[in-house]
C-alpha cells in the first residue's frame, strides 16, 4: 500500500470525526443541564472567549465587579456610555478591592460630535472594576496602540 495513501486517508478521517464533532457539539440539548451547569458552563465559554481575545462587547450599569467573579479576567477597551451631563470614577484595585489602586481615570459623556471616553483596561483575577457610569468593555482581540 501507498504511504501516501495512507497518510491522505487518515487525515481524511480525522477531518470528518473534527467536522462530526462540531456538528454534535451544536446539537447539546441545554435543557437537560441544571441551573448550576447552565452557569458553571456559561462562565467557561467567557473565560475563554477573553482568554482567546475573541472580540465581543458587553454593556453594563454602573457599579462594582470582579474578575474571576463578575466579569472574566483578561484585556478590555472600556468605554463611557454617559449621556448628557453625567460623569464619574473609573477605578480598578487589586485584591478584591482591597489591594492598590491600579487605576483611576474620570469619564463623561461626550459633547456633540465626540466620541465617548474609553480607556485599555488589563484585569487580573481578582481586581476590582468600579465605574460611576453606565459603560461597555469590549475584549481585546489585537494589537493596541496607545
Amino acid at each position: 500500500m501507498n504511504r501516501n495513501w495512507c497518510v491522505r486517508a487518515l487525515a481524511s478521517l480525522l477531518l470528518l470525526v473534527m467536522m462530526l464533532s462540531v456538528a454534535a457539539a451544536e446539537d447539546i440539548d441545554l435543557a437537560k443541564f441544571s441551573d448550576g451547569e447552565i452557569i458553571a458552563l456559561m462562565k467557561k465559554v467567557t473565560e475563554e472567549v477573553a482568554r482567546r481575545g475573541i472580540e465581543k462587547t458587553a454593556t453594563l450599569p454602573k457599579g462594582t465587579y470582579t474578575a474571576g467573579v463578575d466579569l472574566p479576567a483578561g484585556k478590555y477597551i472600556y468605554t463611557c456610555l454617559a449621556k448628557g451631563n453625567d460623569w464619574g470614577n473609573v477605578t480598578v484595585y487589586s485584591d478584591q478591592g482591597k489591594g492598590r489602586q491600579l487605576l483611576w481615570n474620570v469619564v463623561s459623556a461626550p459633547e456633540e460630535g465626540e466620541t465617548p471616553d474609553t480607556l485599555y483596561i488589563t484585569l487580573s483575577e481578582g481586581d476590582q472594576l468600579k465605574s460611576g457610569v453606565p459603560f461597555s468593555l469590549t475584549v481585546v482581540a489585537g494589537v493596541v496602540f496607545k
